[in-house]
């Protein structure tokens, strides 16, 4: 098989719904679905969902993938593929051609669908949903509309200072807080249409907010079990690990495997700082469960590469090979760039903390005799090296002045401190604009 260099299967297999109602054909698109009247599409209008799997909009898509023209939405897969780190793009290749028994079938759907107006007429293989902004952190490098705690936290911030919350509404939130989010996932249509495109789902994909927190995912995987097709089905989670609970390992144990993506940023108390109310000795408690447990399937660790962390994943990296040697779960570890808000992007560094940062990333990769053997392990880090040697964004400077506003923002309404929590990137950061 082989399509142009802007081709996705997505489009052909995937539909996923975003907190705020909107939907999309992938996770970290830069546009989300318009109807055919060019009107934004809407699931808290009352938008079918079903009418988004073959309008204009993803038609055009698909065409445009299949004549190699670049998609509007699609940028940050091309960004990734610019400095050299594996794409969602190519990942996603890889994991429906190399990975899975589906590849002939993508290709059959692809080909028909050339010849049919770019249509697909079977039901989406892969559903992907956020089903509200319900979660009980406020990472720092989050928003509203995936976070009802940071929402709180912004209202009350601009509450209390009209001027900082115009900063966070200019610099934060895509122009707008989570303000007209409804309750959605509860409209009987939706349910409908969900309970019926589950018999021909492959794959299901949860986060949120924060999903084992959120009831309607509960009621999804448990139509599943009802209808006999739990065990064909594969789940993959996006979990900060504050809340597994033994109802929530019961019912995924029914499911052919699942991927754990395990959102943690840092180790320890860092981990903390960033992901505001994440109390490390519940997330280490969790984690060690579910790799103690019978749950078929890998465990992911995805971080958010970003300033915060930076200069102290290694930490976290020493964490993962400790539990793959302890409890014998390959464990895989995929960095994702901060690329929102922009000003976390650790490509904003200044030059001392890029240096100490690569140069430590560059010692683990010495030390490292577990996590290092695999390929997709070690190119992520690798790639995380170059940025840092190599790439630099070009209004970096600007952007650490708006990094150390927000920080000392958030500070002040937390009562925490970068100084305290981060004492050695707060000194490097402070000392030297380089």
């Amino acid at each position: 098989m082989e399509y142009s260099k802007t081709f996705c299967p997505y489009p052909w297999i995937h539909v996923m719904t975003q907190p705020t109602g909107t939907v999309s054909w992938c996770c970290v698109a830069r546009d989300n679905f318009k109807n055919d009247d060019g009107s934004m599409f809407d699931l808290n209008k009352g938008d079918r969902i079903e009418s988004v799997w073959n309008n204009n909009h993803m038609r055009k898509i698909r065409q445009q993938m299949l004549d190699g023209e670049v998609v509007k939405g699609c940028e940050h897969c091309y960004d990734l593929e610019d400095m050299g780190f594996p794409s969602y793009r190519t990942n996603y290749i890889r994991d429906w051609f190399e990975y899975s028994d589906r590849g002939e079938e993508i290709v059959r759907r692809i080909e028909q669908s050339k010849r049919d107006g770019y249509r697909v007429e079977e039901p989406p293989m892969y559903l992907d949903f956020r089903l509200g902004n319900m979660c009980n952190l406020k990472c720092r490098m989050c928003q509203p509309q995936n976070s009802s705690q940071i929402n709180k936290e912004y209202v009350k911030m601009e509450n209390a200072d009209p001027e900082a919350g115009q900063f966070i509404r200019d610099n934060f939130t895509w122009g707008h807080f989570a303000e007209n989010i409804t309750d959605w996932q509860d409209d009987p249509e939706f349910l409908r249409q969900v309970e019926e495109w589950l018999p021909g789902v492959n794959k299901l994909y949860f986060t949120g907010g924060e999903p084992t927190i959120i009831e309607r995912v509960y009621w999804i995987m448990e139509k599943g079990v009802e209808m006999g097709i739990a065990k064909d089905i594969e789940l993959v989670f996006n979990s900060n690990m504050t809340n597994i609970q033994k109802r929530f390992l019961d019912l995924i144990e029914q499911f052919k495997n699942v991927l754990m993506c395990i959102s943690v940023d840092a180790f320890g108390h860092e981990n903390e700082y960033i992901r505001g109310a994440s109390h490390w000795s519940r997330v280490e408690k969790n984690l060690r469960t579910y790799c103690a447990s019978d749950v078929v399937g890998t465990v992911l660790f995805s971080p958010v590469i970003q300033i915060y962390n930076v200069l102290t994943i290694t930490k976290l990296l020493d964490f993962c090979e400790e539990l793959e040697e302890q409890y014998g779960r390959e464990v895989f570890v995929t960095f994702l760039i901060c690329d929102y808000p922009t000003s976390l992007d650790f490509r904003n560094c200044p030059d001392q903390v890029r240096e100490v940062a690569a140069g430590r990333l560059e010692e683990w990769l010495k030390r490292s005799k577990i996590l290092v053997n695999r390929p997709e392990n070690k190119q992520s880090i690798e790639a995380t090296i170059r940025a840092l040697k190599e790439n630099r964004k070009d209004n970096w400077e600007q952007e650490l002045v708006t990094f150390k506003r927000y920080t000392e923002m958030l500070d002040k309404q937390r009562k925490e401190s970068m100084e305290e929590a981060l004492p050695e990137l707060w000194k490097l950061m402070y000392a030297s604009n380089r």
